[in-house]
């Protein structure tokens, strides 16, 4: 395993994680707006995570690039 594919997997595991606590913190705060706030907590991390494990841009600077290419 290459150190590049070692730091991915790192990356990949550390915005897991992250996305994980995301869903504790939907299932256990009562407020609308902290249920918010972890939902695009889960969605930020866990398409983050994904990216990282294959290598691609996240949706969001999918976004920015075909928005600033413009």
């Amino acid at each position: 395993m290459t150190e590049q594919a070692i730091e991915r997997t790192y990356k990949a595991l550390w915005h897991l994680g992250i996305g994980l606590i995301g869903l504790y913190e939907l299932r256990n705060h009562k407020t609308t707006a902290s249920k918010v706030l972890a939902c695009g907590l889960i969605a930020f991390h866990i398409d983050a995570c994904i990216s990282d494990a294959f290598d691609q841009p996240t949706i969001a600077q999918k976004l920015l690039r075909k928005m600033l290419n413009k």
